[in-house]
């Protein structure tokens, strides 16, 4: 008789702990949304409820835990998708471990209790806070770049080409002056020179002259902003040199020194040099920098719907971050992919309207369509290589 007391016993307390609770939690959250439940599953539910509180032993305590566990099984389907899980990730509170909370903890003086679901979604809006910043800082980088790299090419040109109309002016000013020398010596074979053909060439010589000047002073002008031009571009390479060497001293390598000579003969070429390093620093930026950083705030922006989804129906559970962390990964990867397989200015593409970079973005918050039809066009290979074999 003791015996089966004691296994009466044992039954009633197993099956009334931590299985009771959650059934209980799920019980409460059925009755509170309205979801209708059979009478035979809520009755057993309580009645094991109710020997447990009483701590009497079962009557039929096999019985009753089948009963329960069927129970129990019903109740999970009618919730579903909302689990124990879920709903103790969104209602249970813990202390505030994070760092934020430690800061106010230290200011309230006293602890902060939060969930889970409050502590995830913290945390992924401080990931795209951070990530927005970021983005807003380097692009902004990437447009005054861009802005004055356009500006000191628009300069070099403009300078190559009065240099080279300077160039003929000179040669045709020479020419000219020649054929009046020619003329008023007497060594064009003629006596006399006409005087309408000196008055043409002086003329023409005059014009010429004054071409010249106003090349000249343009050339001057040039010259007066390429120092400025020179700063400004040398400074924005300034901010990305840096950290190259920093990191360069500690591996040891050594920097490579400007020659004090530079430039001496050209003023142009010291200009010329800081426009093609710029110009690498911002393609590097352009093609892969700025993508990944666009298509990790696709992906973010897809996470933080999907967390307000999952928490506004109870279906948050710690295990999600899991798969929204990798998802942010994927997005930022698929921000650097699309980018590779798209060819700019093909006007034949549906998004060919679209910058590169708001491609890079849907990406990153379409990652599914993405590798879908990565994985329909490598098995459409697949299946061509096969037939052929």
């Amino acid at each position: 008789m003791a015996d089966v007391n004691a296994a009466q016993e044992n039954i009633a307390s197993r099956i009334s702990t931590e299985q009771l609770r959650n059934a209980e939690l799920l019980l409460a959250y059925a009755s509170e949304t309205g979801i209708t439940l059979p009478r035979e599953t809520i009755e057993n539910i309580i009645r094991l409820k109710h020997f447990s509180d009483s701590g009497q032993p079962a009557p039929d305590p096999v019985a009753m835990e089948t009963s329960f566990l069927q129970a129990t099984e019903a109740l999970a389907k009618a919730v579903s998708p909302v689990t124990v899980a879920s709903l103790r990730a969104s209602y249970d509170k813990q202390d505030d471990t994070s760092l934020t909370g430690h800061f106010r903890s230290k200011i309230l003086r006293s602890p902060r209790l939060v969930s889970q679901a409050a502590l995830s979604v913290r945390r992924f809006r401080f990931w795209a806070l951070g990530t927005l910043i970021l983005l807003l800082v380097v692009q902004t980088y990437w447009v005054v770049g861009s802005s004055v790299t356009t500006d000191v090419t628009t300069t070099l040109d403009q300078v190559e080409k009065d240099r080279s109309q300077q160039a003929l002016l000179r040669r045709e000013s020479e020419a000219i002056e020649e054929k009046i020398r020619e003329y008023q010596g007497g060594r064009s074979g003629r006596a006399t020179a006409p005087a309408v053909d000196v008055g043409q060439l002086e003329a023409e010589h005059a014009r010429k002259l004054n071409e010249l000047t106003t090349v000249d002073a343009r050339l001057k002008n040039y010259e007066q902003s390429t120092e400025l031009n020179f700063e400004i571009l040398n400074n924005w390479n300034e901010y990305w040199r840096r950290p190259i060497r920093f990191f360069g001293r500690l591996i040891g390598s050594r920097p490579l020194e400007d020659s004090g000579n530079e430039g001496a003969d050209d003023p142009y070429l010291p200009l010329l040099k800081s426009l093609k390093t710029a110009q690498f620093a911002i393609y590097s930026l352009q093609i892969y920098l700025l993508p990944i950083l666009y298509g990790l705030l696709g992906a973010i922006t897809y996470v933080l719907r999907t967390l307000a989804v999952q928490i506004r129906s109870l279906t948050y559970t710690p295990e999600s971050d899991i798969c929204l962390r990798l998802r942010m990964n994927l997005g930022a990867l698929s921000g650097l992919a699309i980018v590779w397989f798209i060819k700019e200015g093909d006007s034949q593409l549906p998004f060919a309207s679209l910058s590169q970079f708001a491609i890079a973005f849907i990406a990153g918050y379409s990652v599914e369509l993405l590798f879908a039809a990565m994985d329909r066009f490598i098995s459409a290979f697949s299946d061509s290589s096969k037939e052929t074999g």
